[in-house]
């Protein structure tokens, strides 16, 4: 039979087990291991990695610096963008970070599924507004709601904007951004839960003396499928493609701009009594004959060899062959003050 322990017997065994448990290596608190406890938000889970993190960092940071070209292209004036911050917060927390009106633009970003949101403040939108329509770009007494006319006047600088975003992100994946929406209510805009993670960016646009901030906001979960994208190997060969990738842009650009192309038909010379008596019907003859070739010029300089005739009912040129421009002479009075200052240099050489 077993023996029963005594009231005063269990008391000591319960007072006993705190005191050995402290004494353990391996005790409560986790002495042994050396680790002290993180604290863990669970109503802020980070998805991302700190190199994912860095990742889109480098690629915004990029964005930024091809908008400031763009704004400074499309306003005719001196404007600066620059990335602040890409942090990671829940959705709730970025509406609340919000003004009351704003600029509000739901963005597709095919094929990546779900909606993103860029936000730019009324303190930069409306002095925007008042320069695309010939004003001093002055801000607004008192803001309010943005009109119809008003987006559409904005809406063209924006998909600028886009497509230097698209551009940006081409190095990790090629997306095709696009407005589907526009509000300016932020808490009419649901594009993911309240408590939902979302990947916010952060610009700050100067234009003249005037700033405001800019603000990208990007569900994790648009992410998700494809952040295995955004790592370091994803950086390395980013750069190392770099100087390719900067030739064809340089090529896209140059393919896209217009050349004035004219052909000269002929010269000759008249006396100012015969000019003084020209009337409709005259006819002026040229020095050059019908079988000799045209030159067609190209930004003013001659180009090609061509020779008239008719295309439908328009007037038009068959080239023939292209203008070999001469090699440029090589200076040769450089080489030959070569020796003269060698000479000059010996006797100080001697001294």
């Amino acid at each position: 039979m077993p023996r029963l322990l005594s009231q005063e017997e269990i008391d000591a065994l319960l007072t006993q087990v705190p005191e050995e448990a402290e004494k353990e290596p391996g005790g409560i608190g986790g002495a042994a291991s050396g680790k002290s406890a993180q604290l863990y938000d669970f109503k802020r889970p980070d998805r991302l990695s700190k190199e994912n993190v860095r990742s889109l960092h480098l690629i915004h940071d990029r964005f930024a610096r091809s908008c400031s070209a763009s704004f400074s292209a499309y306003l005719r004036t001196m404007s600066d963008v620059n990335l602040l911050s890409v942090d990671q917060f829940t959705y709730f927390e970025f509406l609340m970070s919000l003004p009351d009106p704003t600029c509000l633009n739901i963005l597709s970003m095919k094929p990546l599924e779900g909606n993103a949101a860029l936000e730019m403040n009324p303190s930069i939108v409306f002095p925007v507004i008042d320069k695309l329509l010939g004003g001093p770009g002055l801000p607004l007494a008192e803001v309010r709601e943005m009109t119809d006319i008003e987006f559409g006047i904005i809406e063209g600088m924006l998909k600028r904007s886009l497509k230097d975003l698209e551009d940006a992100w081409s190095q990790a994946i090629e997306v095709e951004i696009a407005i589907v929406d526009r509000e300016t209510t932020p808490q009419l805009m649901q594009i993911a839960a309240p408590n939902e993670p979302v990947v916010l960016v952060t610009f700050e646009i100067k234009i003249a003396d005037l700033s405001g901030m800019m603000n990208l906001c990007i569900p994790s979960r648009m992410l998700e499928p494809v952040m295995n994208r955004f790592t370091q190997d994803w950086y390395s060969l980013s750069v190392s493609n770099r100087p390719e990738k900067i030739g064809l842009w340089i090529n896209e650009l140059l393919n896209e701009v217009p050349l004035p192309v004219s052909v000269f038909l002929g010269e000759t010379k008249l006396a100012v009594q015969d000019i003084v008596n020209l009337e409709k019907g005259d006819i002026v003859v040229l020095g050059n004959h019908t079988s000799t070739p045209l030159t067609v010029r190209v930004g003013g300089v001659p180009k090609f060899r061509a020779s008239i005739g008719e295309h439908g009912h328009r007037a038009a040129v068959k080239i023939l062959s292209m203008i070999e421009r001469p090699a440029a002479p090589v200076d040769r009075s450089v080489e030959a003050k070569q020796p003269d200052d060698a000479a000059d240099q010996e006797p100080e050489s001697k001294k």
